[in-house]
């Protein structure tokens, strides 16, 4: 495999999910939330303070291509769950990395809201479904721009 590496530019590869005990303790290279609403995936909700921190790369063989939310009832030891001490069921965030795809990812953004989102926003290249989906709190989603690799 060719290692391509441009030096003039990032990309999303990942997102690493990172906990707190209190809302003092959010990493200030957090994802923000777009309307400038709270960051803390548990808003609202019991359990830990959970933020999101992308991680870049300029391998666009890394870069991630898109994001998937998958919500199951047994918990997977090797990724970090969104819903920390939340109770319900285990929530993660994978990043999706096709090769043949050539827009890779730049900038992603919460965006938390009190109804569903029908479609991806204008504006916007992708969004995942609904984090907080069967929670019962607001609807949450992870929204993403990209790039076409040169």
């Amino acid at each position: 495999m060719t290692d391509n590496i441009d030096t003039s530019q990032l990309w999303i590869s990942g997102i690493e999910v990172r906990y707190g005990c209190q809302p003092s303790q959010r990493p200030p290279e957090r994802v923000l939330e777009e309307g400038g609403k709270s960051e803390n995936i548990n808003e609202g909700l019991c359990g830990k303070y959970v933020w999101l921190v992308p991680q870049y790369t300029r391998r666009e063989y890394q870069a991630a291509t898109g994001f998937e939310v998958v919500i199951q009832c047994l918990p997977d030891m090797s990724k970090k769950n969104l819903s920390k001490r939340g109770g319900g069921k285990y929530r993660y965030l994978l990043p999706i990395m096709d090769t043949r795809q050539r827009r890779k990812i730049v900038h992603v953004v919460l965006l938390r809201q009190s109804q569903d989102l029908p479609c991806v926003p204008p504006g916007w290249d992708g969004a995942t479904g609904n984090i907080n989906e069967g929670r019962g709190n607001s609807f949450l989603y992870l929204l993403w721009k990209a790039e076409s690799v040169q």
